[in-house]
């Protein structure tokens, strides 16, 4: 028969079943303000019965309950929504972050309103328009100072924010990278105490909590994919390589590198093999910081050295009110320290290149006449995998426009324009692989005659006579005097947008007259007079509507407007994407909010419920007693 006390150890098993529900009811009640805590439920089922199905159990009613026992804690979760939140972040964060620099750029330059570089240039440009009309009096000239000035300032301004964006990016990387080495750690340290717990048969609800918040912010900073095949050991995979395995973590080292000013690039400690990211928050940093703004700080290069060369060019051809010519308006500074334009590239001592950045032909040339000669030009362009020939052939039929249109479409790093003498110019553009080699000409030969007897660019033809800045010596190649000969500048001309001395300490000097050929040689060689403003007319034009090429875009509003809009483009899809991935995130949250979050209203009812249970299981064991009271003290044995 059962024993006397066995409906006492039913009450007591009650009891403390609907104990640890109360206890496990609190605590989803503590932590319904947690958004990363999964809420908990007490599995309850029946003890097993007495008897087991035998023939040599005792003859009574068998299968007898034995009360309620907790079988597990569990976790309420759904892990597809939690793979997809995953996916989710790195997105979210890979386009927030491109959003907040992306407008910090925009406010940079400050457009449409404000004191931008177009209205500077605007204001430059108006400078020496109104100097054309009265280039006799020097306040006119203060103008042309004053806005010069301004214009510097704000190009120096420009380059310098842009900079500093840069290497705000830079350290913003060295901060998630360290960050995502110490989430990295954490998730060992609990896969290890998971491990262990789960080995003695618990259930760790709340460590699982704990790594998968920190999953969500490992996710952030990087696209990861994580393996759950094992049950005893998690991985995290960054790529193909292993981020986290078990209790093993696989660091990310910060090395420096040379080839891009310093600045830090991602290694596997182990192996020394970059770190492949396509998502996250510090892919976006890596994006901002080597391609965008490198674009804007070569635009803005190639904008102020291009500006620069344009009106020193025709400045030098000019007179000043006091005679003086062949003076620069804007101070060179060539990277080159010699007048050869020998640079040492490598840095083993030895000049190893020729760093020419515009030569202009010697002959004056009707652009739209045909040039009655035949042959090919070629070029190399820059590619990824080292240079890529580029031929352009041109026949007796082309005239010298057509060719030069020819020259610009086909973006050899190399443009063409007619130069406010009606000589062939060529000057190089930037370099949108290695902006070491901004404003290089790398290549010029011709099989013909075009760039030799027509514009008397070239020397020779042929691979002989061809320009290689590969080599030392090349500007010899070259028909060209010396002024019209314009060396590579300085790393990041934009930082350095100065007027010569010459022009700064003596407003006399500014070249607005353009002189007279005195001999029929097509040389303005001689002032016209402190009336001639017609220099002054030449350099408005060139600042606004001449094709002098900047970059690939014919004129200086046609390179800023591309600049803006580009910058415009990115800055609204960035925007877009990112309000399209946090609309998604706050669905999946919302989601996953609706099955692991804490319903207090659902937990008050539980309460009240297994508090009821509770107090029947104390009443069951209370009523008992008084039984086995009578039996034992009544019956008067």
């Amino acid at each position: 028969m059962g024993s006397t006390f066995q409906g006492i150890e039913i009450g007591k098993r009650g009891l403390s079943v609907h104990q640890q529900a109360i206890q496990t009811t609190g605590h989803n009640i503590s932590n319904a303000d947690n958004k990363h805590y999964a809420r908990q439920r007490v599995v309850m089922n029946s003890m097993d019965p007495i008897y087991d199905p035998a023939f040599n159990r005792a003859e009574v009613p068998g299968q007898i309950g034995q009360g309620v026992k907790i079988s597990e804690i569990e976790r309420v979760r759904d892990s597809f929504i939690d793979d997809r939140i995953i996916d989710s972040s790195s997105l979210k964060e890979y386009w927030g972050k491109k959003n907040d620099y992306l407008y910090q750029v925009e406010t940079v330059f400050n457009e449409p309103t404000g004191t931008t570089l177009r209205s500077m240039m605007d204001q430059f440009w108006s400078s020496w328009e109104d100097l054309s009309n009265y280039p006799e009096e020097t306040a006119h000239r203060a103008v042309v100072q004053e806005k010069a000035e301004a214009l510097g300032s704000r190009m120096e301004d420009v380059y310098r924010k842009l900079s500093l964006l840069r290497d705000q990016s830079n350290r913003e990387i060295e901060s998630k990278v360290n960050h995502l080495n110490t989430v990295a750690e954490n998730i060992k340290s609990l896969n290890e105490k998971i491990t262990k717990s789960q080995a003695l048969g618990d259930n760790p609800n709340d460590l699982l909590d704990r790594r998968d918040e920190l999953l969500q912010e490992l996710a952030g900073m990087a696209d990861i994919t994580i393996g759950r095949s094992d049950e005893d050991e998690l991985m995290v995979f960054i790529g193909q390589q292993i981020l986290v395995q078990g209790q093993k973590v696989h660091k990310i080292d910060l090395v420096g590198n040379a080839n891009n000013d310093g600045l830090l690039d991602l290694k596997w400690s182990e192996t020394g093999d970059t770190v492949l990211l396509r998502q996250g928050s510090i892919q976006a940093l890596f994006e901002i910081r080597d391609r965008i703004l490198v674009e804007k700080i070569n635009a803005v290069d190639a904008l102020a050295i291009n500006a620069m060369d344009v009106i020193n060019e025709i400045h030098k051809d000019g007179f000043g009110l006091n005679g003086k010519t062949n003076l620069n308006f804007f101070e060179s500074r060539a990277l080159a320290t010699n007048t050869f334009g020998e640079i040492d590239s490598d840095g083993d001592g030895l000049n190893d290149k020729t760093a020419v950045f515009r030569v202009t032909g010697r002959t004056s040339l009707d652009a739209d006449r045909p040039i009655g000669i035949s042959g090919t030009m070629r070029f190399l362009k820059a590619s990824p995998g080292g240079e890529t020939e580029v031929l352009v052939p041109y026949s007796k039929d082309d005239t010298l426009n057509a060719v030069i249109k020819r020259i610009n479409r086909s973006e050899t790093g190399v443009v063409a324009y007619m130069s406010h003498d009606n000589q062939l110019a060529l000057k190089s553009t930037t370099n949108p692989l290695d902006k070491k080699e901004n404003f290089m000409i790398r290549h010029l030969e011709d099989s013909g005659e075009l760039l030799v007897g027509l514009t008397g660019i070239l020397t020779a033809t042929g691979v002989a006579g061809s320009f290689d800045y590969r080599k030392v010596g090349e500007i010899n190649k070259f028909q060209a005097n010396a002024q019209d000969i314009t060396l590579t500048p300085m790393y990041h001309p934009s930082s350095f947008f100065k007027m010569s001395e010459d022009v700064r300490n003596n407003p006399a000097n500014i070249a607005a007259a353009r002189g007279k050929d005195v001999n029929g040689s097509g040389d303005y060689n001689s002032p016209n007079g402190q009336k001639d403003g017609s220099n002054a007319l030449l350099i408005a034009a060139a600042l606004r509507e001449k094709p002098v090429m900047f970059d690939y875009s014919k004129t200086t509003d046609d390179f800023y407007n591309s600049l803006i809009s580009r910058l415009g483009t990115e800055a609204r899809e960035a925007k877009q994407e990112y309000t399209t991935q946090n609309e998604l995130m706050v669905e999946l949250e919302n989601m996953r909010q609706s099955v692991m979050g804490v319903n207090l209203d659902e937990e008050m009812a539980n309460m009240v419920q297994f508090q009821q249970s509770y107090n029947a299981s104390a009443r069951m064991i209370s009523t008992l007693n008084e039984m086995l009271d009578t039996i034992i003290n009544r019956l008067g044995v």
